[in-house]
């Protein structure tokens, strides 16, 4: 099992789902880390975490993702 790094953090839960999926639409495992408070849904972040083998290739789809906005 390797380790798990951070490559995105968004403020936007249906953001990072979606680019949860595109990772993973390229065969790269993601988790979705919620720090978000949930009484006061306007404080906190997701991080979107993947193995750190899969770190360049997940960035490198993160920045296209990004382009495509």
């Amino acid at each position: 099992m390797g380790n798990w790094i951070t490559v995105f953090k968004e403020k936007d839960r249906m953001r990072a789902e979606l680019l949860k999926n595109e990772l993973e639409n390229n065969n790269i495992e993601t988790v979705i880390l919620d720090k978000v408070d949930h009484n006061y849904p306007v404080l906190g972040i997701v991080e979107i975490k993947v193995l750190e083998s899969q770190k360049t290739l997940a960035e490198q789809i993160i920045n296209d993702f990004r382009i495509d906005d």
